[in-house]
């Protein structure tokens, strides 16, 4: 169940910007784990299709003549290993359960209940997951943000609408709600990503943040798209209003619109003045910026990014 936490909407308002070639596309958002009618359902089925699975092995297993019988029970029982934990054990096949609820709430055009436990990942820590994240956004952003970033030093950077840009203070802001020192992250890796296909996404990353004592997973995810084969992010001076026409059913900015905009406050969103900004017109910057300041600064500081990075590790100990 989605969780409309302002401070998660202030992170997740980060995780999407332009730049010149490419289209970045992202969201962080926090689920409850805590079950619905629906989600028992769909639990009972994951270990009902994963029981059924491990049957059909069993089956061929006992059809092989020794010694390929002795070598397939070998890879038997490593088919019952996976990143959760052993899928015979009821707490492994439950905290897949809830990463495939978890996307299924994300992406509800999509029906994520047919992924394995080897389409997922674990991560070695929270620190790799984080640094993943940050060197993507910080490769990824415009010259001028990289600059303000490196000059402030604090990830709190404004942009020209009040809102902050990625750094280390978005991540004060997920421990606050999940306890990062207590996670266990995944990241999700299938063969085929049907949301990388039909976006024509260039490339993707995708983490879960699980907290077994918050009973929350939070889904963190960024896609990066051509800017050639798309349609540029709206920007300030292009509001679009959702009455124009755009299906934002079923989007992750469908789900926040309808919390704070519809259903807690009895009007219908389809029909509201809502404008959907874009992330992309970020900071506020002279006419007379020279790139070549910018170039100099950059080769100054060797990795800026690892070295925001270590200084709020120095006081989150994961």
């Amino acid at each position: 169940q989605f969780l409309p936490i302002s401070e998660i909407e202030e992170v997740s308002s980060t995780l999407s910007f332009e730049t010149g070639d490419c289209i970045v596309l992202g969201a962080c958002e926090l689920y409850t784990t805590k079950t619905t009618g629906d989600e028992k359902k769909l639990y009972r089925n994951v270990e009902k299709n994963l029981e059924e699975q491990h049957e059909t092995v069993l089956r061929l297993s006992a059809s092989l003549s020794p010694p390929d019988a002795e070598t397939f029970a070998d890879q038997l029982n490593l088919s019952r290993s996976s990143p959760f934990g052993p899928l015979s054990q009821p707490s492994s096949r439950r905290t897949f359960a809830h990463l495939i609820a978890t996307l299924n709430a994300s992406h509800p055009d999509y029906d994520f209940s047919h992924l394995r436990p080897q389409d997922f990942k674990r991560v070695a820590s929270v620190r790799s997951a984080r640094d993943d994240v940050d060197e993507a956004i910080y490769n990824l952003q415009p010259k001028a943000l990289r600059l303000a970033d490196l000059m402030l030093q604090r990830g709190q950077v404004h942009n020209a609408g009040g809102g902050q840009i990625w750094g280390p203070h978005m991540w004060d802001l997920i421990d606050k709600e999940m306890g990062l020192k207590g996670c266990t992250v995944y990241t999700f890796l299938p063969d085929e990503d049907p949301l990388t296909h039909d976006d024509g996404a260039v490339w993707s990353l995708n983490y879960f943040f699980f907290s077994k004592e918050r009973k929350r997973v939070c889904y963190m995810y960024l896609r990066g798209l051509s800017a050639l084969s798309h349609s540029p992010v709206n920007g300030p001076s292009h509001k679009r209003n959702i009455s124009e026409g755009i299906d934002y059913r079923g989007s992750t900015a469908s789900k926040r619109a309808k919390y704070w905009l519809g259903e807690s406050l009895g009007y219908d969103v389809d029909n509201d003045d809502y404008e959907v900004m874009s992330p992309q017109y970020l900071g506020v910057f002279d006419d007379d910026y020279d790139e070549d300041d910018d170039e100099f600064l950059l080769e100054k500081e060797k990795s800026p990014l690892r070295a925001m990075s270590e200084q709020l590790m120095e006081s989150m100990e994961f």
